[in-house]
């Protein structure tokens, strides 16, 4: 598995989807260790596919093809038949030069000839990489301003199928937090609800469980990762998911430290459906899609594999095994559809661009401009990288010189997503693929060609003894050990079977435990005045320091 956190983008500015702490969402699973989801089926060989690139209008009617239609608009009708073909296979990227004499690089320069000049250098990041990583498909689209917005694709939407256009929709995984944040604040705007007031209003089960401080929880603490709320895997919830959440104690105080939780906004959307008395995808298409022109983007997975979604992938080559937007939801949580308010949303690029502009436009937005100063607040520390914050479903970091940029990324293990933008400019970027590979060398590139951000290089590890002690861990009942072997770190946690686990830096204070990809990653938090480590996070438990 390739070391997730040390490309310099990461650093920069975004999860390493998922981040060090951040489950992923909504995907199929070949392995699960403590909640993980780990892509495995690696094979050796990898396969090539056709490109394309297409300059579209918002509402999808004109393109602007890149290949032999020099500027002149062609109506083009958008899928709306043509089921994914679940039977199909993919290859997903894991990094490895293709075999076979595959030229997906060539071909996706070639049909992605006619990209304007000023996208030259984006357009040529993001063929190679779709190269370098074996990709199946993938698409990337920009807007600037009030104009329609640039695509790219490339590849096919399943291994061997129709090539990936304008239109594909792939899953977007966690970037469909930010969505859910704007629908809470529609109802805001509304005067439906008030962000700091708790929860358990309006869901009692939320104050019902072990843990008495789950009474206190309020919406913005849900919707900013502060509530403390756990983050097990739907496998491991099952169909009573509301009660079995319950029996497990908070991470942390309500309010107290961020700590990632996909959970939390699948809370955020039972409250939600309960408060409107209808279910949260109806809520989530009537009243945030719709005013966005969103129609045709979708929750419901059987809906959208109707209109041509891409299939998602796991493993490379011929070995590779393809899931259909139906199958993966099936496999990877066991149907549950409660977990599309973390991770549910399937989109086109274009359609999520435009969709992000248009929310925090003011001449767009169907938000007050009360509610899209509360989306955009940077609330509170991430302690993921330095600098970062994280507002109402998004993260923002703000570079030296630099404007704000915010963003989110989305990782369901068959696809994999990326989204930045900056409001002050009307600009947003999405690069979304159907394998579990991120596209983080194009974002990059898109970030230092059009905003003038360069990415930065994670920070060197701190000495050992800052992060070396005792942590005590509130699911476990029981302490995690960190201790120091040379200039390197172990963890011992009795609970979890753990004994002298070898931890590897994987940029700033995130660490892997080595050759055990199943436990996900490691952040040491620094939130108090003391020079050592104030917090230990895990994806299965919070660990405040007590030694």
């Amino acid at each position: 598995m390739r070391r997730r956190g040390r490309i310099g983008w990461c650093a920069l500015f975004l999860a390493c989807a998922p981040g060090p702490t951040e489950r992923r969402d909504d995907g199929p699973p070949a392995e699960r260790g403590a909640g993980i989801v780990v892509a495995a089926a690696q094979a050796a060989e990898r396969t090539g596919s056709g490109d394309s690139v297409e300059r579209v209008d918002r509402a999808g009617s004109g393109v602007w093809r890149g290949a032999g239609a020099a500027n002149q608009p062609e109506p083009v009708a958008r899928a709306e038949s043509g089921a994914s073909k679940d039977e199909e296979r993919g290859a997903a990227a894991k990094r490895p030069e293709p075999a076979g004499g595959a030229d997906r690089r060539g071909e996706c320069l070639r049909r992605n000839a006619g990209a304007p000049a000023r996208y030259a250098r984006i357009v040529a990041a993001f063929c190679a990489e779709h190269h370098n990583l074996a990709g199946v498909g993938a698409s990337l689209a920009i807007v600037e301003g009030d104009g329609p917005p640039f695509v790219a694709t490339a590849g096919s939407a399943c291994l061997a199928g129709q090539a990936v256009t304008a239109d594909t929709r792939f899953r977007v995984g966690s970037i469909t937090k930010l969505l859910t944040a704007a629908l809470v604040l529609r109802q805001v705007d509304a005067g439906r609800l008030e962000l700091d007031a708790e929860v358990a209003r309006v869901l009692p089960e939320l104050a019902a469980g072990v843990d008495e401080r789950a009474g206190a929880i309020t919406w913005r603490q849900l919707l900013t990762h502060t509530a403390g709320v756990p983050d097990p895997s739907p496998l491991e919830l099952g169909a009573e998911w509301l009660t079995a959440l319950g029996e497990r104690p908070l991470w942390r105080e309500p309010g107290a430290l961020w700590s990632y939780s996909s959970d939390g906004y699948a809370l955020v959307g039972a409250a939600l459906a309960r408060l409107r008395e209808v279910e949260f995808s109806r809520l989530f298409a009537d009243e945030l899609l719709a005013p966005l022109g969103l129609g045709a983007a979708v929750l419901e997975p059987g809906l959208a594999l109707r209109t041509g979604a891409a299939c998602g992938h796991l493993g490379r080559g011929e070995r590779a095994r393809a899931f259909s937007v139906v199958d993966d939801l099936a496999l990877g949580t066991g149907d549950a559809r409660w977990t599309a308010p973390a991770g549910g949303a399937i989109l086109a690029a274009a359609e999520l661009v435009t969709a992000v502009r248009d929310l925090v436009d003011p001449g767009r937005s169907p938000l007050s401009p009360t509610a899209r100063g509360e989306l955009l607040a940077a609330e509170v520390p991430t302690f993921e990288r330095p600098g970062e914050r994280y507002g109402l479903g998004v993260r923002v970091r703000t570079s030296a010189g630099g404007p704000a940029i915010y963003g989110h990324s989305g990782a369901t293990g068959d696809f994999a997503a990326d989204l930045v933008f900056v409001p002050e400019r009307k600009f947003a970027a999405a690069v979304l693929s159907n394998t579990g590979d991120p596209l983080r060398i194009t974002v990059a590139t898109v970030l230092q060609e059009l905003v003038g951000v360069a990415p930065e290089r994670a920070a060197a590890m701190r000495p050992p003894a800052r992060y070396t002690g005792t942590y005590r861990a509130a699911r476990l009942g029981e302490v995690v050990t960190i201790s120091a072997q040379g200039a390197g770190l172990r963890l011992s946690a009795p609970g979890l079977g753990l004994a002298e686990v070898p931890l590897e830096h994987a940029g700033d204070d995130r660490f892997l435990a080595a050759k055990r990809p199943e436990l996900g990653g490691f952040t040491f938090v620094f939130a108090g005045a003391d020079a050592r480590a104030s917090d230990l996070r895990g994806h299965v438990f919070v660990g405040a320091r007590v030694e």
